[in-house]
């Protein structure tokens, strides 16, 4: 069942504050002097089980862009699901390895729920992006817009 009505524009918080979020965080990961750096010392400690040839460098990088691009993609409501979907694995990624203790889980999920070191934050962005990935982008969007372009059919001219 597609959205309508008044629910067509249910997407656009989501959309605006999940992308703005994101954005300004990649932001600063990649343009902020010493943040990408950082970033890739951080991501080094994660110790994922990465594909042969992909270094934490790579990922930190992918990661960084893919909050960058895809929150601005997300606010503008392009291409919607695919960078809800790649944001969405980077808050997952994020969340279990740098706000979950997996050999101690239950007494991080309880002291890692709030503080400087809250998981919230992910957890909500997490939530929209599956949301956005589910449902779209909704009216006032350009996949909206394209969408609504490609599907309208040009009437024939009357016959004559």
């Amino acid at each position: 069942m597609a959205l309508s009505g008044l629910s067509r524009f249910a997407p656009l918080p989501l959309r605006l504050a999940a992308g703005t979020m994101l954005a300004i965080n990649g932001y600063q990961k990649l343009f902020v002097e010493g943040k990408l750096a950082q970033f890739i010392e951080y991501v080094k400690t994660f110790d994922l089980p990465l594909p042969s040839g992909v270094t934490p460098e790579m990922m930190a990088q992918i990661a960084a862009w893919g909050e960058f691009v895809g929150g601005a993609l997300l606010v503008i409501g392009f291409a919607t699901r695919l960078a809800a979907f790649v944001n969405a694995g980077t808050m997952v990624v994020g969340i279990w390895k740098a706000h979950l203790d997996m050999n101690d889980f239950w007494n991080s999920v309880k002291s890692n729920f709030a503080g400087d070191h809250s998981y919230m934050p992910a957890v909500l962005v997490l939530a929209a992006c599956t949301s956005l990935m589910l449902m779209g982008a909704g009216a006032l969007s350009f996949d909206s817009m394209l969408s609504n372009r490609s599907s309208s059919t040009p009437t024939p001219p009357p016959a004559t």
